[in-house]
């Protein structure tokens, strides 16, 4: 299988993005029958029409998925759903005015992956995991919303979904008490075991249920 794996650089303050470091993790330790390709991408609108689906094109990849953090979550989270709105940010990371990401297009556009049987996999590996509904308003809602639009509107029979991330232990030192994190082993864990799923996936000859379970 050719995956394609996204990641975002830093955004907000931050130093680190886990996304990012659960990537280059998982690229510096390759998984067996697995062509890794990583790419990372900044937090600013539009990133995915500039660059995801560009590279994507580009790499003739069996599947995609994209990975980013939502600090505040104790969990794993697969996206089941990318909704077709954008609420961008300006420089102060205040909201700006609600925006679709394709004028026209659906409502949303369902992760191209059973959903429940990647996040039970990635229980099973020892990583908790959940399934989210939807991906939020943001960029890496924008991300599986401009895939999925990709995907369905050039027929591609490639599968692809996102999967957000807690902060790493680090992240927390200055933020509140009992802000959630999770160690970038753990994350590592779950994201390689979604990664061996996907892989086994893409060698079955049966199709994919976009969104299932």
């Amino acid at each position: 299988m050719r995956l394609l794996l996204s990641g975002f650089e830093p955004f907000g303050g931050e130093a680190v993005n886990p996304s990012w470091e659960v990537a280059s993790a998982i690229g510096a330790a390759p998984i067996d029958g697995v062509d890794l390709e990583l790419i990372r991408l900044p937090v600013r609108g539009r990133i995915s029409f500039d660059r995801l689906i560009p590279a994507f094109e580009a790499g003739g990849f069996d599947a995609w998925i994209g990975l980013g953090e939502a600090g505040g979550r104790s969990h794993l989270s697969v996206e089941r759903t990318g909704v077709n709105v954008l609420i961008d940010r300006d420089e102060d990371l205040k909201a700006m005015p609600e925006q679709a990401l394709v004028v026209g297009g659906p409502a949303g556009y369902f992760a191209r992956l059973p959903v429940g049987d990647v996040a039970a996999a990635m229980r099973a590996a020892g990583a908790p995991s959940q399934v989210s509904e939807t991906a939020g308003t943001y960029i890496c809602n924008e991300t599986l919303y401009a895939m999925g639009n990709h995907l369905e509107t050039t027929d591609a029979r490639a599968i692809g979904g996102f999967i957000h991330l807690p902060y790493l232990p680090e992240q927390t030192v200055e933020k509140r008490a009992g802000t959630p994190s999770m160690t970038l082993e753990t994350q590592v864990l779950g994201v390689r075991a979604a990664i061996e799923f996907v892989r086994d996936l893409v060698a079955q000859p049966a199709g994919v249920t976009a969104g299932a379970r």
